[in-house]
């Protein structure tokens, strides 16, 4: 029977730095878990690029269980992709105070060079032990040990590669894993998540969008299949090809519209269930403060890494010329996200205003339980974006009952169907006009609310399930 081979190479890096999930890893979480729901454990495995571009590292899916890969802790436990934060000896007390921190590792890295054993005998430590405290010279034997491509893959698996592919540096060079594999029968099939880079460069930092063009470029030499995330993306994908005059075989895979998973919250203790007339105080007493606070005054909610290809500034105006609109009952707008690039006009507004006077309230870098309660609370949902390759925050919305305002652009009118307001991301009065139909309109709003409760979405069950139909 096939083997499927999901590629986690950067999911591993990505999970030694980050503590919570963004929008491409948490679309290979829940594709790997709806992978296991109908595939033979024993021939599901995870993959990376171990030391070298040659050196493919392979374990079976079956060391996550009985968590799976939606837990974090043990999926980076079984990848050795923990980070190791743990301060170094003699800098425990530094541990919030970084700046102190990097001047003492530096100060003593000086006295360990010139061999100064009093520097050290007086904190209780020798030269040898911090030098061997240092991470980059750590050496460890994983926990879960790996087995090498070559001795597991057979002609006719499937490598399926999910994730931001053109940062795996091993594309770059001229003998890879993948052509190892290749060699070997094996097929490799690559989701594409969006050509934003390439298409407008000018939402992307540094040199990535060349980076970006160049691996998609190489992966003519070792792709069997594409798989587009949209309809939109594929015909993106379609225009890049033909344009190489490449023939290469695009399956469309759309992704989900499916609330986040729910997050077992601690359990209060008392001795007695907290009865439904606070039910707030159940939901959300462990919760951080801040976001609790956001109960206080209805919110409109905007998901997503905070980046320049958001458009947040232009939703932020939008906010600024309707809080002085007269008669409207505004709410505040909330935006929840990892921080991102090129969003120096959005961050100057917001330190010039001051939050537009409170009026809007960031919340970085959420947890999957904050989230869950800001998409439960929220008014609506805003996706002012001006391209997305599929747009989960949409769907997640949906998925909570919540309609939205969402960019009538790319791949956006997919996800949101005939289930929100649609606008033109790059006209404010199109902006403001959505937003305020729905903010001043509640019978509109819950007319959509209504036709949601009555539509089907598509879950990662689904998406699983039409891959398998590809691959397996």
């Amino acid at each position: 029977m096939t083997k499927i081979i999901v590629d986690v190479t950067e999911l591993r890096n990505y999970i030694s730095k980050h503590a919570q999930l963004s929008g491409i890893q948490r679309v290979m979480v829940m594709l790997i878990e709806a992978l296991a729901a109908h595939y033979p454990k024993d021939k599901l495995w995870l993959g990376y690029c171990g030391d070298d571009a040659s050196d493919y590292r392979m374990l079976p899916y079956s060391f996550l269980a009985p968590q799976g890969a939606a837990d974090l802790e043990k999926l980076a436990h079984v990848l050795d992709a923990a980070p190791r934060s743990a301060p170094r000896p003699s800098l425990e007390g530094y541990a919030k105070k970084p700046a102190k921190r990097i001047i003492h590792t530096v100060l003593r890295d000086l006295n360990a060079k010139i061999g100064n054993e009093d520097h050290f005998r007086k904190r209780n430590l020798t030269i040898e032990e911090w030098r061997a405290s240092n991470p980059s010279h750590a050496r460890h034997k994983p926990i879960f040990e790996t087995q090498a491509a070559s001795k597991v893959c057979e002609p006719g698996d499937w490598v399926v590669l999910l994730d931001a592919g053109w940062l795996d540096p091993s594309w770059n060079v001229a003998k890879n894993w993948r052509d190892d594999l290749r060699e070997k029968g094996v097929k490799i099939a690559l989701m594409v998540h969006d050509l934003i880079q390439m298409q407008n460069p000018e939402y992307i930092s540094g040199t990535d969008p060349m980076r970006f063009y160049k691996w998609l470029l190489s992966t003519l030499q070792s792709t069997d299949l594409y798989l587009a995330n949209s309809q939109a993306t594929a015909k993106d994908l379609h225009v890049f090809l033909a344009s190489h005059e490449a023939e290469r075989d695009v399956a469309v895979l759309p992704l989900a519209q499916e609330a986040l998973p729910r997050v077992s919250a601690p359990r209060v203790h008392t001795k007695t269930d907290i009865p439904a007339p606070y039910a707030a105080l159940a939901t959300s007493w462990d919760l951080n403060e801040n976001i609790r606070a956001l109960l206080k005054w209805p919110f409109v909610l905007c998901v997503g890494t905070m980046e320049a290809r958001k458009n947040l500034w232009a939703l932020a105006q939008v906010w600024d010329q309707l809080r002085a609109e007269p008669g409207v009952q505004l709410p505040k707008l909330v935006f929840a996200g990892r921080k991102g690039w090129l969003n120096a006009d959005f961050e100057a507004f917001m330190q010039a205003t001051g939050r537009l006077g409170g009026w809007i309230e960031i919340c970085e870098s959420p947890t999957d339980q904050e989230l869950d309660f800001l998409y439960r609370h929220c008014l609506f949902t805003a996706t002012p974006s001006f391209y997305e390759g599929w747009g989960l925050p949409i769907g997640e919305g949906l998925s909570y009952g919540k309609t939205g305002v969402v960019s009538q652009t790319s791949s956006m009118p997919e996800v949101g169907g005939n289930l929100v307001e649609y606008f033109d991301p790059h006209d404010l009065s199109s902006i403001k006009a959505a937003c305020l139909k729905l903010i001043s309109d509640s019978e509109h709003r819950g007319l959509l609310e209504a036709k949601i409760a009555k539509a089907t979405m598509r879950s990662w069950d689904d998406v699983g399930r039409d891959l398998l139909k590809l691959v397996a």
